[in-house]
């Protein structure tokens, strides 16, 4: 680099200009030595004043004139460097670029041309950054909306069509986030295949697409929800990550320009609304205030969740599990509840839903699957030392790869036996990813936690695929024991269930038995195993004791014929 140090002296005379710094130093540097020559050789040649004055007089005006045409044209030659400068500094205040002549190829021309090829290339760039989703190549929510604006401004008849992706964040909490940005660019290039009407597709947001989508009536709308429909069975194919087969879950919602907004921000904020309140039945939806309000209550609801995670406000509630061959509680389900600091507690079947849509069902999880250990430590220093503890695990704690290395920290901080817990799965869970399944249940196995596929019946899974798995007992779903001794159908299914569980080798266990008619139904099938509000409410782990009193003397009435009426019993 150049030595500027003349430079940053001359700067400091701040009262001058960089232009006027450079004509004063032109000025002198001519007029001082030819005026010193001058002034040098009259003096030596001659001693009449008048000869001399005169000489200097017409040598100082020549001189001016002179140096006037050189500073003149010193000035014009300084023009591309001034030109250059304005232009630069336009653009970093006010983003707006000048036009600079590039057709000269001297230094200073190219000083210019260069200076504006880089503005432009510049200006380019920015505009890419802000406009487009630098992961997928689409616009971006602020291109989108200038695109809708543009449109509403036209007075076009659009659809907004959000397509909400819920189970794309987690990829890269799972995986990492190049695994996240893949599976976006294969849902991209699906959308833009599927959407073959939309006047623009874009991503506003991390789990969001979003398309424009020309319509001329209510009729028309309906057609495209139709539409919509038939190409998310296609968009929501598998996609292979990391060797894994992962199915986007996709819901769409749909708001119509006029009727569901004016602005292009509106319009984009009800689709949004809209597309979070779709479900597995419903997976398109169109808005309504009812969706924007259920949207604004599930936010609401998430953000109270973040603080009740981190002010440590959920405890854990144990339902007994009954084993009336052995006539007395062999076990208890781990059930979380939220110990709100206003609205008292709030069951799981008000959270979980939300927990599991956001992801904060890993740190839920978590918490259940420690506590429930420690809980285990305190019942043995009690003397409560036989029961099995068995701890749910969502479908997306299953998955993680952390599990097992979790649930064996947990246990040896605990300092419990291993073969004191249980893991419940639903049947869907364990079948979203059989390979994965199969090498859990063995590792569990392995540590002797036992394995019970809970719901059973709900989902759909076969018992040819469920037979190869590793597991020790199934759950039949309260749907199928509700008033079972008066419903042929769920006697039929029930009995099946028993009968290819035996010859499995399998225990089954009755829940949400609720009625002495259900229990006496169940056992004379051959099951064993219950779990349900004729027994036990969920209780409280210091209520455990006294809990397990009451079902020993209700099982010894039951013994001696004496079957006790519903009671009101502890619950938690």
């Amino acid at each position: 680099m150049a030595n500027l140090s003349l430079y940053a002296a001359i700067s400091r005379f701040g009262a001058l200009n960089y232009r006027a710094k450079i004509m004063v130093v032109a000025f002198l540097g001519t007029h001082l030595p030819l005026l010193a020559i001058i002034g040098f050789y009259l003096f030596r040649t001659t001693a009449d004043m008048g000869i001399i004055w005169s000489t200097l007089a017409v040598a100082l005006i020549a001189t001016l004139v002179g140096t006037g045409i050189t500073l003149f044209v010193l000035n014009q030659l300084l023009q591309p460097v001034l030109l250059t400068s304005q232009a630069l500094r336009r653009y970093a205040e006010d983003r707006q670029i000048e036009a600079l002549p590039t057709q000269f190829t001297d230094e200073a021309g190219t000083l210019m041309a260069d200076a504006s090829r880089t503005l432009t290339t510049l200006e380019a760039s920015l505009k890419a950054l802000e406009n487009t989703d630098l992961v997928t190549g689409l616009p971006n929510r602020r291109q989108f909306l200038e695109i809708l604006q543009a449109g509403l401004e036209n007075h076009e008849p659009l659809a907004v069509t959000v397509i909400h992706v819920p189970n794309l964040p987690r990829l890269a909490a799972t995986y990492d986030q190049a695994a996240a940005d893949d599976f976006a660019r294969v849902l991209a290039g699906r959308l833009g295949q599927q959407m073959g009407r939309a006047s623009a597709l874009a991503r506003v947001d991390n789990a969001m697409f979003a398309a424009l989508v020309p319509v001329t009536g209510t009729s028309d709308a309906t057609e495209l929800a139709d539409t919509i429909q038939s190409a998310l069975a296609i968009v929501g194919g598998d996609v292979i990550v990391d060797s894994v087969a992962v199915k986007p879950e996709l819901g769409v919602g749909i708001a119509l320009a006029g009727s569901d907004g004016e602005t292009a921000a509106a319009l984009l904020a009800n689709a949004v609304a809209a597309s979070s309140a779709c479900s597995l039945a419903s997976p398109v939806n169109f808005h309504s205030p009812v969706a924007r309000d259920a949207a604004r209550k599930n936010f609401e609801l998430e953000q109270e969740l973040r603080h009740a995670i981190k002010e440590q406000q959920f405890t854990l509630a144990f339902q007994p599990v009954v084993d009336t061959a052995l006539g007395r509680t062999v076990g208890a389900e781990a059930l979380v509840r939220w110990q709100h600091p206003e609205r008292g507690t709030i069951a799981p079947g008000l959270f979980i839903p939300t927990a599991e849509r956001t992801g904060l069902i890993d740190q839920i999880g978590e918490y259940v699957l420690r506590e429930a250990c420690h809980q285990v430590g305190r019942w043995n220093d009690e003397g409560i030392d036989d029961l099995k503890v068995a701890i749910n695990v969502s479908a997306r704690q299953f998955l993680d790869p952390r599990l097992i290395g979790l649930l064996s920290e947990a246990i040896t901080d605990a300092r419990i036996d291993p073969r004191r817990l249980e893991v419940e799965l639903t049947e869907s869970a364990a079948m979203v990813d059989y390979d994965h399944t199969r090498r859990a249940f063995d590792q569990l196995g392995n540590m002797g936690v036992s394995v019970a596929i809970d719901d059973f019946g709900t989902g759909y899974a076969s018992m040819s695929y469920l037979r190869k798995l590793p597991f020790d007992k199934l759950k039949i779903d309260r749907e199928f024991i509700s008033h079972i001794e008066t419903l042929p159908q769920s006697q039929a299914i029930v009995d099946a269930l028993l009968a290819l569980s035996k010859g499995l080798g399998l225990r089954v266990l009755s829940e949400g038995v609720e009625r002495p008619e259900e229990v006496a139904y169940l056992q004379a099938a051959g099951c064993e195993l219950f779990q349900g509000y004729y027994f036990s409410r969920p209780v409280a782990p210091t209520a455990m004791s006294e809990t397990l009193a009451d079902i020993a003397l209700m099982i010894a009435a039951r013994e001696t014929d004496l079957l006790l009426p519903n009671r009101p019993a502890r619950s938690a």
